[in-house]
């Protein structure tokens, strides 16, 4: 029974390393997107959230929500080309590539994301004293411009 606790502890301490969270935290909020597990996502963004683009939370739920209802097939492929923690805050450079069918704004997102050359930059916050609770503060990509229709 000892030996059984000393596995299990020494697989949590690995499990809740502060960048090996960021990494799990970063798969699971592209998979939640990819499903369009939407109260999972918003579970994901902090409640402070906000871009360059000036959205904040509720913006992006709602806009997510728009897009990706244009697609009837998706898949979101990710490569975590970096990440960086320090203390409560990390950092991940994504390489997102989207594939999937339906209306026009669905390929037009397909065509605009896969056209980055560039990775996306998420930024984490720890949110509380538990090892996993992490929230998405930010997301920037130099080379994405939302400031005109999509239609």
């Amino acid at each position: 029974a000892a030996a059984g606790i000393l596995v299990v502890s020494l697989w949590l301490v690995w499990l809740w390393q502060p960048e090996r969270q960021v990494r799990l935290h970063q798969k699971h909020f592209l998979q939640a997107v990819e499903r369009r597990n939407w109260p999972s996502v918003e579970n994901f963004l902090a409640d402070g959230y906000s871009d360059r683009w000036g959205h904040d939370k509720a913006f992006v739920l709602s806009a997510c929500q728009e897009v990706f209802r244009q697609f009837l097939l998706l898949t979101v492929e990710h490569r975590i080309e970096d990440c960086v923690v320090e203390g409560t805050s990390g950092t991940t450079r994504t390489m997102v590539k989207i594939t999937g069918s339906g209306g026009p704004v669905a390929q037009y997102a397909v065509s605009t994301v896969n056209a980055l050359r560039e990775p996306f930059v998420f930024s984490w916050e720890r949110r509380g004293r538990w090892p996993w609770d992490w929230g998405l503060t930010r997301v920037e990509q130099r080379e994405l411009r939302l400031d005109r229709p999509m239609f």
